[in-house]
């Protein structure tokens, strides 16, 4: 595997969920790199076994992590509740936001830059739905240290205590530093903070909220 492989088939995710491999064939072509089959697994299974009711991401691009998060929630009887923010840079966003709205009910789509509209987006769902809780967010939007900061500080501001957030493309083989740089100050700050590197330039750095 190269160390720099940025695709991978639909046919190489079949193994981790039923139905997984035709939403991906059925998904636009992704323009970048996208989560790795390994990688998958391992986010299919940390939703199974955290069961999070509500789950926000920045960074839809083609909604790979996206139809995995919601899976792994169906697959455990938890309605699939999802929420993502995206700049848009790509059209193809835009189609796979239309696409994963016709299969997932409670799949929600926002259009803009989440320095401005992350925070007001997830404070109008939640109040719109009493009694949900962020479980899970997922940090894999704009990539420069501002965005990814300003991503961290709102997702731990309306986690929930125990809930999770993933900041992806940190501590890669070949560094991204916008990443490395927030999500090293933000582990400094708060702490529970544990790195992962899967195979090829791969890295993710997960938190949980603690207090």
């Amino acid at each position: 595997m190269s160390i720099r492989q940025p695709f991978f088939p639909p046919q190489a995710y079949a193994h981790i969920a039923g139905g997984l491999e035709n939403i991906l064939e059925a998904l636009p072509t992704a323009p970048e790199g996208h989560i790795s089959p390994e990688q998958a697994e391992f986010l299919y299974a940390l939703v199974r076994l955290t069961r999070p009711s509500f789950v926000v991401e920045t960074g839809l691009c083609v909604g790979h992590s996206a139809c995995i998060v919601m899976l792994a929630q169906l697959s455990i009887g938890v309605e699939p509740r999802m929420l993502s923010v995206d700049s848009c840079r790509f059209e193809q966003t835009q189609t796979a936001a239309m696409y994963l709205q016709s299969r997932f009910e409670y799949f929600t789509f926002v259009q803009g830059d989440s320095k401005s509209m992350l925070a007001s987006a997830v404070d109008a769902y939640l109040r719109a739905n009493e009694g949900l809780t962020l479980g899970l967010g997922l940090v894999d939007g704009g990539h420069d240290h501002e965005t990814v900061a300003s991503d961290l500080n709102v997702f731990s501001a309306l986690l929930a205590v125990g809930g999770l957030i993933w900041l992806d493309d940190f501590g890669k083989v070949v560094p991204n530093l916008g990443v490395n740089l927030a999500g090293r100050e933000f582990a400094a700050r708060w702490g529970a903070c544990h790195t992962f590197r899967s195979r090829g330039n791969r890295g993710i750095m997960l938190y949980q909220k603690h207090f």
